[in-house]
């Protein structure tokens, strides 16, 4: 269902060499995978997830869901894929704060026409996510654990055909990791395909592959899968 075919990020940098941020990457993902990039930071994992999702400009190469090339359309039709095939939960906290919880949950519902307002989707997320009784409170109210839980109900409000997170156990404890890895478990068992980016090995074993990537290039670990 996604597909990079020689996927290339370079940075022009004044009076020194241009930086190869990601260098000919080659990766196929089929509905079902779950699918672990592993790398230190600065080794091109989020430039990577930046283009999938259509934030960042590839100076080459292409990105295909489910055979479509993405930079190959006009601006709507891809915020309109974006909107309809991927949950996007990027690094950090990306909550917004005059934002209930619950209209954080239901963002994406609203950019697009759609019946209804979203809050009975939302709501029901938030149950799964043990999150219903703060449902009308603010970000700045909520612990670390409990904002990346409203981060994936919002990515999942529209019944993504892909989850993409970005490092999301990256400031966690270790108590909170194993709960936000539970949460990621049981999307992947309702058939959601997953392409988490960590710099965390012992998460990796939730999914079916893992690769690593280093210095812009992506290598999968066979033994793995």
């Amino acid at each position: 269902m996604l597909e990079l075919k020689q996927l290339t990020r370079v940075y022009d940098r004044d009076d020194i060499a241009p930086f190869m941020a990601v260098d000919n990457v080659d990766l196929s993902i089929m509905h079902g995978d779950f699918v672990s990039i592993i790398g230190r930071s600065g080794s091109g994992k989020s430039t990577m997830l930046n283009m999938i999702v259509g934030l960042l400009h590839p100076t080459s190469g292409k990105i295909l869901i489910n055979g479509t090339d993405l930079w190959s359309m006009n601006d709507k039709d891809m915020a309109k894929i974006r909107n309809l095939k991927i949950g996007y939960i990027p690094q950090g906290f990306s909550l917004l704060s005059n934002l209930t919880i619950m209209d954080n949950v239901r963002l994406p519902f609203c950019l697009a026409q759609r019946e209804g307002n979203g809050i009975e989707r939302a709501m029901n997320l938030l149950e799964e996510m043990r999150m219903q009784n703060l449902a009308e409170k603010y970000p700045a109210q909520l612990s670390g654990g409990e904002m990346r839980r409203v981060a994936i109900a919002r990515a999942l409000i529209n019944n993504p055909e892909i989850l993409i997170a970005d490092e999301p156990t990256g400031d966690l404890d270790e108590e909170t990791t194993k709960e936000v890895m539970k949460l990621f478990a049981r999307v992947y068992c309702k058939g959601i395909t997953i392409l988490m980016v960590t710099h965390e090995y012992d998460i990796t074993s939730y999914g079916n592959r893992v690769c690593t990537m280093s210095s812009g290039k992506l290598i999968e670990n066979i033994a793995a899968r």
